[in-house]
């Protein structure tokens, strides 16, 4: 070998270490040079396509894009089939968002390179976010099906099931991945965040502490089982994780939020506070931080900035999923005259039955409204005046020009304490309910409700149960029926009262029949449910019982809620007990 060939030799290998080292402008100077020394058309091919290959990465990283593209676009007309050059120039069309181009490139390396996982993890990546979930999905089985020992294969097709919700067919593939890698921890992990979407907490909680066997400083695993640990009801569990999971990482957003959420969900509100503040001083934009502090904000009474954080809640991955996809513009204030706009049914029946009072204000703007809700709130919502349509969210999307989701209405009307619409009744029933017979004598006609739904995440602090107001029933003049729905209602035989309570949960199946009883009525006793809201909207007379803490929406203090003429509230003294609400009630009653 000559001394040239030897000069041209060392700067080629002191370019690869340079640019192993992340040297880039030493590399580049080292293969500029070597292109001096030696015409690029002389140079062995063995040498030349790897030598345009690590040039092209070179200025890449230096943000050259155009040279990296020009090299690799050169190399290719040398040498079409190097598969490097089709996969390394896809990441630079991928940057340039050339998606079309991108993906021509990689479909041809996957076919010159059969062997290379990366091109087919890479391919399937790319069809996800193109939204062409079919062909990601197939890439994916047939990633598996090429690499069946490979752990990122089986990892990749359970990460598209668990990424499109479809949660119980991401199970086999990650169960796959921890067959073939038992001491990597991210299949485990990932297999308790499906178990938790399943509802499967104790199987969940298994995988978490099985990563934390393996690898006890996993910051984010202790966010995932502190979290989870909050879902099971062990609240010293959950902090103790979660302040690990800070402990570990400072600068953990996402922990400080869920630790705030423990503390909120134990009505704690200033000590959560502490923690979603500390959450938005590293993620401003951190979104069940701000959704939950707008929760806190409007039980203050400070609806400016509540409502604004409260818009955070269309971004909550839970939420999304439920609002239907619109392909019109959501409305933001643009004028509505002549225009049809569609009122977007949005979480629990009674958050729509409160803020379906703001149809009237869309009208009085020349808006004609489309009401689109649950179909157990379709015949009930027709008793409003001038809306042009109420149809059923199960039924296709009528035509319209704007969309809004319902409880973002308020944000936009700027709504405080003093102009809340009062409009009332805004709804009604058409007819009183054949199921209440007229009394021959004086007889106060009362309607109960003892549980919330289970559902709902505050559900153990709204439950009361009718064991507690079983002393009630034998106070003179007066007679009962039941307003209970669902499972709940079991609770009169189960109390041997059927003698006391009529029980019409039978006759609960959609909100207008429930609004034809409530006409029949004089009086509803009721926890914090839909039938709550119901009778405030009919301008019903009705107790209300809340807990303390209240919901937002009953203020924290008073008798009286400013969302409601017609409802009386009946506060806990105590958190968590509720012997004193009923002897309030029984005394009121005695007085009726």
């Amino acid at each position: 070998m000559s001394e040239a060939e030897e000069n041209h030799l060392h700067l080629i290998i002191s370019g690869d270490l340079f640019l192993k080292d992340s040297q880039n402008l030493d590399a580049i100077s080292c293969y500029t040079k070597a292109i001096q020394l030696k015409d690029i058309k002389t140079w062995d091919r063995v040498v030349l396509l790897p030598f345009y290959n690590n040039l092209a990465i070179a200025y890449k990283r230096q943000g050259d894009l155009q040279k990296a593209q020009r090299l690799y676009e050169e190399g290719l007309s040398i040498e079409p089939r190097y598969p490097l050059y089709y996969s390394n120039l896809f990441t630079i069309y991928k940057m340039q968002n050339r998606i079309d181009a991108a993906e021509k490139l990689l479909l041809r390396a996957t076919m010159l390179e059969r062997k290379d996982m990366g091109h087919f993890i890479a391919l399937g990546e790319l069809y996800k976010e193109k939204k062409e979930y079919k062909k990601s999905l197939n890439i994916a089985i047939e990633c598996v099906k090429h690499f069946p020992n490979e752990y990122e294969a089986h990892l990749t097709l359970g990460n598209f099931f668990a990424n499109m919700k479809l949660y119980a067919q991401a199970l086999d593939p990650y169960l796959a991945a921890i067959k073939i890698n038992p001491n990597s921890t991210r299949a485990y992990n990932n297999v308790g965040v499906v178990y938790k979407e399943l509802g499967r907490y104790d199987e969940s909680k298994e995988a978490y502490q099985k990563v934390l066997t393996i690898n006890p400083n996993d910051p984010a695993v202790h966010n995932n089982l502190g979290n989870l640990l909050r879902y099971m009801d062990d609240t010293a569990g959950s902090i103790a994780h979660l302040e690990e999971s800070i402990r570990l990482n400072p600068s953990y957003a996402d922990a400080y939020s869920n630790l705030g959420a423990v503390y909120k969900e134990s009505k704690a509100y200033e000590k959560a506070e502490i923690y979603y503040q500390k959450a938005l001083t590293l993620a401003p934009q951190h979104i069940n931080a701000n959704f939950d502090l707008s929760l806190i904000e409007l039980s203050r009474g400070n609806y400016s900035l509540g409502w604004k954080r409260y818009e955070y809640r269309l971004q909550m991955v839970e939420l999304i999923s439920k609002l239907h996809h619109y392909t019109t513009p959501i409305w933001r204030g643009q004028p509505l005259r002549e225009k049809v706009l569609i009122l977007q049914n949005e979480q629990g029946f009674g958050d729509n039955i409160m803020f379906i009072r703001y149809v009237p204000t869309f009208i009085e703007l020349g808006a004609k409204v489309i009401i689109r809700t649950r179909p157990e709130l379709v015949e009930l919502f027709k008793s409003m005046p001038n809306v042009a349509m109420v149809c059923s969210e199960e039924d296709p999307i009528p035509e319209h020009d704007y969309y809004l989701p319902l409880l973002s209405a308020p944000y936009l009307f700027q709504t405080t304490q003093e102009n809340i619409p009062q409009v009332f009744p805004y709804l009604s029933s058409s007819k009183p309910s054949p199921l209440i017979k007229k009394e021959g004598k004086p007889i106060l006609k009362i309607g109960l409700v003892w549980s919330s739904s289970r559902t709902n995440k505050d559900f153990k602090n709204k439950y009361i149960g009718l064991e507690f107001y079983k002393k009630l029933f034998d106070i003179k003049g007066t007679k009962w029926y039941s307003l209970q729905a669902g499972g709940d209602a079991d609770e009169i035989k189960a109390l041997n009262l059927g003698s006391k309570i009529t029980n019409l949960s039978e006759h609960l199946s959609d909100f207008s029949n429930t609004a034809s009883i409530i006409e029949s009525l004089d009086l509803v006793i009721t926890t914090d449910t839909s039938v709550a809201h119901l009778c405030g909207a009919m301008n019903k007379e009705a107790w209300v019982l809340v807990p303390r803490p209240a919901d937002w929406r009953w203020m924290q203090e008073g008798e009286t809620t400013p969302w409601y003429k017609s409802l009386k509230i009946f506060r806990q003294d105590k958190q968590g007990s509720w012997a004193a609400v009923i002897t309030e009630i029984e005394k009121a009653l005695k007085k009726c």
